[in-house]
């Protein structure tokens, strides 16, 4: 069994030379720019990103970039000025907009897949409507749940709330909250076993309830550091005027909150990773092996949220370098015979069989 580990070779230096044209070309063109720049962008990632002695390149359109980002800002926008009139009139908005969601999603995974390669052989996705749709659906219920229940109007609140009401107005985002694990399993599953590597088949077997364990423990370390920041605030307020003890706790309150919820953040982003890749395969015979820690990952995110603030924002490129170096030092791969031999196979089938591009609508939703 062969292990090969994946190594990023990006420079900070680099990076911020055309990250600093990418953020200056945007300013200047009102935003049309940043789809050219992401483009910009994942190139550098993906020709610095190597395993087994070869790197991964990318080759998307921006012109598509461009469309899949009309698209969510177009969207976003109706949904965030209907939400300034009223709460149902918002729902209203994402139930006619929620059936599109699963094509725009498909079609989305389509063009990045697609548009990505590996020692010349392309990614691909292959799914319908109805995969995205089946792995989407319970996302509906929220915004029906807004439609069919009592809301409090935040422009006109009532002056006085019953119980009912107010638990009423909690239900779809509690809803939303009990569903995200489901659908970040189900959108995982579906990315990854739809996916193909020249004509050999990804496999994730990753159970929805190992998700669940996941967020429910990132949920609960949540709620101890709401808790922990309440019992501060309480102690700022009891002991005000009388020493220095409301000034040390109320000063301490937004040291927890970056602490607390960086570590939050890299536990359920590294715990995610690793499941996600830790049970997927490649044609029966590469698997994946992401070792991601908690604590490393939360330490690099303070590091740069501190650097970033103390820099003005000029060190974000050192911190993306510093951060994807971190993701591929920890991700390795194995294959029964060696990955040249694998790869050469599928080569081979794809020359005999030619590579079927798809019939792809051009859009790429992720932002």
């Amino acid at each position: 069994m062969q292990n090969d580990r994946f190594e990023f070779t990006g420079k900070a230096g680099e990076y911020f030379g055309i990250w600093i044209v990418n953020l200056f070309l945007t300013i200047v063109t009102l935003g049309i720019y940043s789809a050219w720049a992401k483009v910009r962008k994942k190139r550098y990632f993906y020709n610095n990103t190597w395993v087994a002695g070869a790197n991964f390149e990318y080759h998307g359109n921006p012109v598509a970039i461009l469309k899949g980002r009309l698209i969510a800002f177009a969207v976003f926008v109706a949904y965030t000025l209907a939400g300034q009139f009223s709460p149902k009139l918002a729902a209203m908005i994402a139930l006619v907009v929620m059936p599109a969601v699963p094509w725009l999603l498909v079609r989305s995974f389509a063009f990045n897949a697609l548009n990505s390669s590996y020692r010349h052989i392309r990614f691909h996705f292959f799914a319908s409507y109805g995969d995205g749709l089946r792995a989407m659906w319970p996302l509906i219920l929220v915004p029906a749940l807004a439609l069919l229940l009592p809301q409090i109007d935040p422009k006109q609140p009532p002056k006085e709330v019953s119980a009912m009401v107010l638990v009423s107005a909690m239900i779809p985002g509690l809803a939303l909250l009990a569903m995200y694990p489901l659908i970040v399993a189900r959108v995982n599953r579906l990315r990854i076993n739809h996916g193909r590597y020249g004509a050999a088949a990804f496999e994730n077997t990753a159970a929805t309830g190992r998700f669940y364990v996941i967020y429910v423990i990132g949920g609960a370390l949540a709620l101890g550091a709401i808790f922990v920041i309440a019992f501060l605030f309480g102690i700022g307020v009891a002991f005000a005027r009388g020493g220095g003890w409301e000034n040390a706790a109320l000063a301490a309150i937004p040291v927890v909150y970056v602490l607390a919820f960086a570590f939050i953040f890299a536990f359920t982003r590294s715990r995610v990773s690793n499941l996600v890749f830790n049970t997927t395969r490649l044609d029966g015979q590469v698997s994946f092996k992401s070792a991601l820690r908690a604590r490393a990952l939360a330490r690099i995110y303070i590091v740069n949220a501190l650097a970033i603030v103390l820099t003005l924002g000029l060190a974000i490129p050192w911190a993306a370098i510093r951060t994807a170096r971190y993701r591929a030092e920890c991700l390795a791969l194995e294959c029964e015979g060696g990955l040249e031999s694998f790869v050469a196979a599928v080569a081979h089938d794809v020359s005999a069989t030619g590579e079927e591009m798809g019939d792809m609508f051009d859009v790429d939703l992720s932002l």
